[in-house]
């Protein structure tokens, strides 16, 4: 039988998972050495519309382009900056968030929100996060974007009984999943339909129905994940890991009363989301735009609250500085990308998997773009650079096979997202893994069953789309 001694000792070493730079790090290193080895190709380039598009059919072989020691170290900060807007709309988010803790706004809405948990029951809340997370990935685009809110959704989670899975799989999970079949992703669906020349958007009644289908897929898998574990928490896959850091004592607020100045910031909060998906869906915002939304978000909620200047800009700068590991794996992992690039093995392997997708019947070949985008997804996160190269090469495929540019612009889109919850080369998954102490083994054990169920439906879609000529062409 086991003492409480070595139970604590499993503790620390089960609980102890990989660190995602050094994962990342050594993909750039595998990557490096391959450009010493691997016979590269180039595509030619051409202009559409302000961007560089690959030119179909024009693969050809170049001189090998080693990457050097100092060049793959250059790397990570040409990764830092070419993820600058992303990383400062992370860093901006979370010291918009910071003073919202600080003002005592935010705790004391959170203790409000658990205290509903135990009138209508936590599952009922559990299901509000996930919808809202679920519009967030669908509306916005966002995915590393919501960082700083990580720990709030774990925390809360924590409270009502469940685990960190549930935290990480019911805000970040569901919103990279509908991220992947948004029907207005600017990253994925506009870059794709502007290559195809298919109007802005269009085809979105079916992408609607095919959002609602995967988050209804996994809001059932993630609340029966959840019942179980709070039935009996041995159950959690976690269970044998501290998570005390993770949690925070909202009872220390549950009985004070909010002012009226706090709930106002609050509002102010709620009504920064629900311009910027406005924003972004009528004006086209980009990752600058709602970066300053937030900046502006956090100043008056600060304002309003009363907080003096100089202690809203140290409550940014600390809330930035939480959110900066985050963001410093956004950079590394875009690192990946560019090794690959010096060294002209990106179009070697999107030439050598798009070879793989001749002679197919139409349907199978809609799931086969499919499978070669989740593939190279491994190595080239980045949905809108993975666009630019893939898509001139699957236009003119579409056309031969007897698919529509709309099925190859859908089964892209798949490709690219789904598979962003399983990869470990992917750097969100590795921040959130990390914010949340989930070693991969264990998430890969919660999450294999649902990416075989939405990999199995989105092939499903992916037919039916092929059978009614899904358009407008």
């Amino acid at each position: 039988m086991r003492t409480e001694a070595s139970r604590g000792e499993a503790v620390k070493k089960e609980g102890k998972t990989l660190n995602p730079i050094v994962i990342l790090v050594s993909v750039v290193i595998l990557c490096t050495i391959a450009s010493y080895f691997v016979f590269p190709g180039m595509f030619n380039r051409t202009q559409l519309d302000g961007r560089t598009v690959v030119v179909a059919g024009s693969y050809h072989p170049v001189d090998k382009t080693p990457v050097g020691i100092f060049e793959m170290f250059r790397a990570i900060p040409e990764g830092l900056v070419a993820s600058g807007s992303l990383i400062w709309l992370v860093l901006l988010v979370g010291g918009a968030l910071k003073v919202y803790t600080e003002s005592g706004s935010l705790d004391k809405g959170i203790s409000r929100f658990l205290k509903l948990s135990n009138k209508v029951g936590s599952q009922v809340v559990l299901a509000f996060i996930i919808i809202v997370f679920a519009l967030i990935g669908g509306f916005l685009g966002w995915s590393e974007q919501i960082i700083p809110f990580a720990p709030i959704i774990t925390a809360i989670c924590l409270s009502m009984g469940y685990d960190a899975v549930v935290g990480m799989a019911s805000a970040w999970f569901v919103c990279i999943i509908a991220f992947s079949v948004s029907p207005t992703n600017m990253f994925t669906v506009a870059i794709c339909q502007q290559v195809a020349e298919l109007p802005l958007f269009s085809g979105m009644n079916l992408r609607l129905i095919i959002l609602a289908v995967f988050e209804i897929l996994c809001m059932v898998y993630i609340l029966r994940y959840a019942a179980k574990i709070k039935k009996d928490p041995t159950k959690s896959i976690v269970y044998d890991i501290d998570n005390t850091s993770l949690r925070r004592d909202y009872s220390k607020v549950a009985d004070e009363k909010m002012t009226v100045r706090q709930m106002l910031s609050l509002a102010i909060l709620g009504l920064t989301f629900v311009i910027s998906i406005y924003m972004v869906l009528a004006y086209g915002w980009g990752m600058n735009d709602l970066a300053t939304a937030f900046l502006i978000s956090g100043l008056a909620a600060g304002i309003v609250c009363s907080m003096p200047f100089a202690k809203i800009v140290t409550s940014f700068a600390d809330g930035a500085k939480d959110s900066f590991y985050g963001a410093l794996i956004i950079g590394v992992a875009r690192a990946i990308q560019i090794v690959l690039e010096k060294g002209h093995l990106v179009d070697t392997i999107v030439n050598v998997l798009s070879n793989g997708l001749g002679g197919l019947p139409a349907w199978l070949t809609a799931i086969g773009v499919f499978i070669v985008v989740t593939l190279i997804n491994g190595l080239i996160p980045s949905g809108s650079a993975k666009a630019i190269a893939l898509m001139p090469i699957l236009v003119p495929l579409a056309d031969m096979v007897g698919i529509t540019r709309q099925v190859a612009t859908l089964a892209y889109q798949f490709g690219d997202g789904i598979s962003n919850t399983f990869w470990f080369t992917n750097g969100t998954l590795l921040i959130f893994l990390s914010l949340n102490k989930i070693p991969l083994s264990r998430w890969y054990k919660f999450i294999v069953p649902l990416e075989i169920i939405l990999c199995i439906t989105a092939a499903v879609f992916l037919v039916i789309a092929t059978a009614i000529h899904y358009g407008p062409f």
